[in-house]
């Protein structure tokens, strides 16, 4: 009983991790005669022991069949990873088995809140799954993810005096918190951008030039990433398409016209950072190579310029240097009624021209959800 007897099982995965060591050390030549115990955790990180229910529990079912879910407030993927019952004890099993899931898929709302007590929430490794279906949602990215997703509405809810059991039922208060979310630049299954106040969505935009697979428009696609294909999202959901603009070289620019000026009170520009690729911890010297890891990813846009069109003049109202950074918001000076906005991009960390998921152009910054 992972919950009862838990200083019995300390006490017993203590005494195998130091019996493992003293082989190590004293049961035959391992070329460690120079090596020394450094560090090892003393308390057991349990995978799952209590199982919380909620409104709604994710089975493996939903996470096989990518099912829909109109609440959904982050995504999985990981593939669903059980380990033998018996664990060590088990010397004949594999330690682990891991069944690939065909699609990501939605993690809903309401896997996320207490069927008992409606103000109380869920987050990471805790929401209401089955003991299959938390082994694909448990991973630390994954939690992350509904992290955000649960944080933003419980955010929603304090604001607005709602209970979060009271949200998934409405429609209008789950819009609000996934648009919120798509703003944030998170990744919701099948959704898009479509925040009436977002300028860039009304304005007429050229750039200087495009690949074929990468043109202007993707800008305002309100799409950030690109899940086409295997392994990413179910076909008959999923918006195809690289989902950024990618120039023929550098320097580049893109021009965002309006037809009567608008308000720009923040800017909001999301470059791609090389999703991609992996980017973790590994102790496999194969995977570490390849991934970009302790620098910048080489597809970001590190120096750029935007400037407004006031009055028929060209003004500089931002340079960025050095950027590393997917998602930039930047706030303008208030009262700039602009009819033109220029972005142009002079250098990436490595690649020989520019991308960029999105722009955003917004009369001034969200605060509060």
């Amino acid at each position: 009983d992972t919950i009862k007897d838990n200083e019995t099982i300390r006490d017993e995965l203590l005494a195998i991790m130091l019996g493992v060591w003293d082989h190590i050390k004293n049961g035959g030549d391992h070329g460690a005669d120079t090596w020394a115990l450094e560090w090892f955790g003393f308390l057991p990180g349990k995978r799952e022991s209590r199982r919380f229910l909620g409104l709604h529990m994710l089975c493996e079912s939903d996470v096989l069949g990518s099912a829909p879910f109109a609440d959904a407030i982050a995504f999985g993927g990981w593939p669903i990873d059980t380990h033998p019952v018996q664990g060590v004890d088990a010397p004949a099993e594999s330690p682990c088995s891991q069944h690939r899931v065909p699609h990501v898929y939605d993690i809903p709302l309401r896997a996320c809140i207490s069927r008992d007590i409606p103000n109380l929430l869920f987050a990471g490794r805790n929401i209401s799954a089955t003991h299959i279906a938390f082994a694909s949602t448990r991973v630390m990215a994954t939690a992350a993810a509904m992290g955000q997703g649960v944080g933003t509405a419980a955010a929603y809810a304090a604001r607005h005096d709602v209970l979060p059991a009271a949200i998934p039922d409405r429609p209008e208060c789950m819009r609000a918190v996934q648009q919120r979310l798509l703003r944030d630049d998170a990744y919701l299954i099948g959704l898009a951008n479509e925040e009436g106040g977002d300028f860039a969505r009304t304005a007429r935009l050229t750039a200087s030039s495009a690949q074929a697979a990468g043109p202007v428009a993707n800008l305002v696609s309100g799409v950030t990433r690109a899940l086409h294909g295997p392994d990413g999202a179910p076909p008959d959901r999923v918006v195809s398409g690289t989902h950024r603009w990618m120039s023929e070289g550098l320097p580049a620019q893109v021009e965002l016209r309006w037809a009567e000026p608008v308000h720009c009170g923040e800017v909001q520009l999301v470059f791609d950072t090389g999703l991609h690729r992996p980017l973790t911890l590994t102790h496999s010297d194969a995977y570490a190579a390849r991934m970009a890891w302790g620098t910048p990813q080489p597809e970001t846009v590190r120096d750029y310029l935007i400037e407004g069109e006031l009055d028929g003049t060209w003004r500089t109202l931002v340079q960025v240097e050095g950027n590393y950074q997917r998602r930039r918001v930047h706030e303008i000076a208030p009262g700039n009624r602009l009819t033109a906005l220029r972005l142009t991009v002079t250098a990436t960390n490595g690649l020989d021209h520019a991308r960029v998921c999105e722009v955003r152009v917004y009369a001034g910054s969200p605060g509060a959800i």
